[in-house]
């Protein structure tokens, strides 16, 4: 099955939201989606809070991971 291709900006709208629906997670301000360069690697983009506001931030850092590798079985970047 195709991946579907989304901007930098759609993603990380979509990958914020979905992190904020994860438990203790609903008070994380921002994230970053970080491009992937290497042709090698299996997906173009990874992911990483970078402030967790009100949420625990072990717990943010583990529900971003389980958010990344959800949504990188559907979502790739655009490419520039």
């Amino acid at each position: 099955m195709a991946k579907t291709l989304l901007s930098i900006q759609d993603l990380q709208a979509r990958a914020l939201a979905e992190l904020r629906k994860q438990p203790g997670c609903s008070g994380i301000r921002v994230i970053a989606i970080n491009r992937i360069a290497d042709q090698r690697a299996q997906n173009n983009w990874s992911m990483c809070v970078l402030s967790a506001g009100a949420a625990d931030a072990n717990t943010a850092a583990g529900a971003a991971l389980n958010v990344q590798r959800a949504l990188r079985h559907d979502y790739d970047l655009t490419t520039d």
